[in-house]
This record gives C-alpha cells, sequence and structure tokens, in this order.
C-alpha cells in the first residue's frame, strides 16, 4: 500500500515542506516522518479532516485509514 500523505508531500513540484506542513498541521516534524512511514500511526478524526484539508483532498481520512478507493 502506497503512503498518499508521502507521495503528496514528495511530490513535484513539492506542494510544500514537511517542517511547514507539521506547523500546519500542529505536530513535530519528527510525527510528520512517522506518519509519512508505510504502517503509520492512527490519527484521529480531527487530525484526518485537517490532513484533507491542508492538503486540498490529496490526501483523504479513507487513505490514512488504508481504505482502497474504488
Amino acid at each position: 500500500m502506497t503512503n498518499k500523505l508521502a507521495a503528496w508531500l514528495d511530490s513535484y513540484p513539492k506542494p510544500m515542506k514537511k517542517v511547514d506542513f507539521a506547523k500546519e498541521l500542529g505536530v513535530t516534524p519528527s510525527y510528520v516522518t512517522q506518519l509519512c512511514k508505510r504502517d503509520l500511526p492512527w490519527v484521529n478524526r480531527e487530525m484526518a479532516i485537517k490532513i484533507a484539508e491542508i492538503s486540498k483532498g490529496a490526501v483523504t481520512p479513507n487513505d490514512l485509514a488504508g481504505i482502497p478507493s474504488s
């Protein structure tokens, strides 16, 4: 399974730096690194929604939960 958050943050041109993403999300850069790993930690509903908002829908709550898109 591809980590859509990692793919989005690493896309070209880069949508934003990971440190800026962390600041907008209200977490540490090291937590963003954890979120970008293959087995990302579970995030709560509010954080999942905020990630979707920051990524402008490129990364959805379903992506974070590992639910495949149809």
